[in-house]
């Protein structure tokens, strides 16, 4: 059995998505966290059931853990059929490949079964585990190349994200960090996003970065370190440091118009109301006591001009010297269409000048 499971293991760089599709046999759990975007969960145990075997295992033994997992897993085989033939018949001419944790006891236990029935099968060598290894060394690699940065930088509320969203839309070069890891990047950056996992947001800033790679510039935003639970890559706070920046100022008015409409405060109240409490100690009595009341009466955009105001503009203005500023752009008083124009103007001749030396 073990020299059969070792003639059907493959490394995770000969995968072909032309050739392979995956299956991913950990717990939900475990997927969420972290999984190969594109890859089917079948989990052979609930999050429940890998913490029963878990337990088993610990506090009895690795035998009576290891019987356990084979009646669940026996309990299932129907279902696991089932589901296995499907794929198979949706995916005509590929040969699946099983995967767990590091490519050991469940992911062999699927791929035993599946070939005793004949099914085209292979099994992940490593895991998971090979996956993070293999994402590691590439950031690794990444890191080392000589990039060029332009950053832009402004206080909350100017746009920054849509700006991104929009240079990337013309064929720019853009690096969106917030995007990649599923989170605005304030205390409330969660709010109305599932935001992802460390592991989860490395490894498609590895896929983007790849995309990017002929190019060697990179237009960011002026992010913190921390994206909420995500820590960027120093190599990345760096780059930033060490680029150009764009500053992009406008009117309140304008900026509190643009977080109402990112945040949908009518129908994330709750969120909102919680994460405001993880600042709210750092706010003066006067401005706790205002947005208090808004809350209660539900004024979100005077909600929203408080924080700017006495939060977050502070904040920015002191983190705002370690950019090397390059040029501002005033967007007040412009419609879109105007502040486009020449945020595109603003980047085209840097950008295409450090294409052209690279």
């Amino acid at each position: 059995m073990l020299a059969a499971l070792h003639e059907l293991q493959i490394n995770y760089n000969d995968l072909n998505k032309d050739n392979n599709y995956l299956i991913d046999v950990r717990s939900p759990g475990e997927y969420n966290e972290f999984h190969v975007p594109g890859s089917v969960n079948i989990p052979l145990f609930t999050n429940e059931e890998r913490k029963h075997i878990g337990t088993l295992y610990k506090q009895v033994s690795p035998d009576v853990a290891k019987k356990q997992g084979l009646t669940i897993f026996s309990e299932k085989l129907p279902h696991f059929y089932e589901t296995w033939t499907s794929l198979i018949n949706s995916n005509p001419g590929k040969v699946a490949v099983v995967m767990c944790a590091r490519g050991g006891m469940r992911s062999g236990a699927f791929v035993s079964m599946m070939s005793s029935l004949g099914l085209p099968v292979r099994q992940l060598s490593g895991g998971v585990r090979s996956v993070r290894k293999n994402v590691t060394a590439e950031l690794n690699e990444l890191a080392e190349m000589s990039w060029q940065t332009v950053v832009l930088s402004g206080n909350t509320g100017t746009g920054k994200t849509k700006w991104l969203n929009m240079l990337e839309s013309k064929g720019f070069p853009v690096l969106d960090l917030e995007g990649l890891a599923k989170h605005r990047g304030s205390i409330f950056g969660h709010v109305g996003l599932e935001p992802r996992s460390q592991k989860q947001f490395e490894y498609h800033l590895v896929q983007k970065l790849k995309e990017l790679k002929e190019k060697g510039i990179l237009i960011m935003e002026a992010e913190s370190r921390r994206i909420g639970n995500i820590i960027v890559p120093d190599f990345l706070i760096n780059l930033k440091k060490q680029g150009k920046a764009i500053y992009l100022e406008d009117n309140i008015e304008n900026r509190v118009e643009r977080i109402f409409e990112d945040y949908a405060p009518l129908e994330h109240h709750d969120a909102l109301f919680e994460a405001y409490g993880s600042i709210k100690s750092r706010l003066t009595a006067e401005t706790r006591e205002e947005i208090d009341y808004a809350f209660s009466e539900k004024d979100y955009r005077k909600i929203f001009r408080l924080l700017l105001l006495d939060y977050y503009d502070l904040r920015y203005n002191h983190s705002e010297k370690y950019y090397n500023l390059h040029s501002k752009i005033s967007l007040s008083g412009l419609d879109e269409a105007e502040a486009e124009k020449m945020i595109v103007q603003e980047i085209e001749g840097y950008v295409m000048n450090q294409m052209n030396v690279i």
